[in-house]
């Protein structure tokens, strides 16, 4: 019984910058957020999902999905790739307005570092 509870803290207690890939904003504000070798769904109000989509470190690459900038490994052909250890590769659809964006966002990014 303990075990399981542990396990659904470690899920629900993220670091939204370091551990989440990407996520996605579906209705009645339930948000759906991808990490590597997981998925969480939390319900958020309209305020904290405002505030989540203004943080910087997230990219919106479509209607209802924002990229973690650090966590993209590659963007091309309308994907975003995320950095996966191991073989698995994690991937999402990027329009191409938003993919020109988010290559120039990420140039600026790595030369600042």
């Amino acid at each position: 019984m303990n075990v399981a509870i542990d396990f659904q803290n470690t899920y629900q207690d993220f670091v939204l910058e370091k551990d989440i890939y990407y996520f996605r904003i579906g209705e009645r504000g339930l948000v759906s957020f991808h990490g590597k070798n997981y998925h969480t769904k939390k319900r958020m109000s309209t305020d904290q999902i405002a505030k989540l989509t203004a943080e910087n470190a997230f990219f919106k690459v479509n209607t209802d999905c924002y990229a973690n900038i650090q966590k993209v490994s590659a963007v091309h052909d309308g994907i975003v790739q995320f950095e996966v250890e191991g073989g698995d590769s994690k991937s999402v659809s990027i329009t191409k307005l938003r993919q020109h964006q988010l290559k120039e966002l990420l140039v600026r990014e790595r030369e600042d570092h």
